[in-house]
């Protein structure tokens, strides 16, 4: 039987890498591919190429699905983040939702900034978690505040 659920199969293949990988490390990573594919848009448009619909749309999905996944994982009942960790992640996967709306409407590389810098700054604070080893979580989220405040040092260009 196939599961044709896209946040389902996304869900499944996040599982299965979480499972081989350092946690912290698979978030950055996943946060940071999305940011790229989000800043080679922005590039495209800001020089002017016409990009079409679709692939505006992909670069979007992607990064909306894994957005959709750290919000539902706040939500789940075992999650052990402390509840202001969890509101401040709910609302930044609302200002996602909302700003990728707007961005389907009328894409421009500025509005395509405010994804990316969020996107850059909480993958820069979960990289900087894995240098020094903390208890895995079974949760996609980190449980350190500080680290979605960190700012962006570099973005690596080995991505998930």
């Amino acid at each position: 039987m196939s599961n044709k659920n896209p946040y389902s199969h996304a869900a499944d293949a996040y599982g299965t890498m979480a499972a081989s990988t350092d946690q912290r490390a698979l978030e950055g990573k996943v946060l940071l591919k999305a940011a790229a594919k989000l800043e080679d848009l922005a590039k495209r448009l800001q020089s002017g190429e016409k990009v079409r619909r679709e692939e505006i749309g992909a670069t979007l999905e992607y990064n909306q699905k894994l957005w959709t996944l750290f919000v539902s994982e706040t939500m789940n009942a075992d999650n052990p983040l402390p509840l202001e960790i969890k509101n401040n992640i709910a609302s930044l996967g609302l200002f996602i939702f909302k700003r990728t709306r707007d961005l389907l409407i009328e894409t421009t590389a500025e509005k395509l900034k405010a994804v990316i810098d969020i996107n850059r700054n909480i993958a820069a604070g979960l990289m900087k978690q894995t240098k020094h080893p903390m208890p895995q979580s079974s949760n996609p989220l980190s449980n350190h505040p500080q680290e979605s405040q960190r700012p962006v040092e570099t973005a690596t260009d080995s991505l998930v």
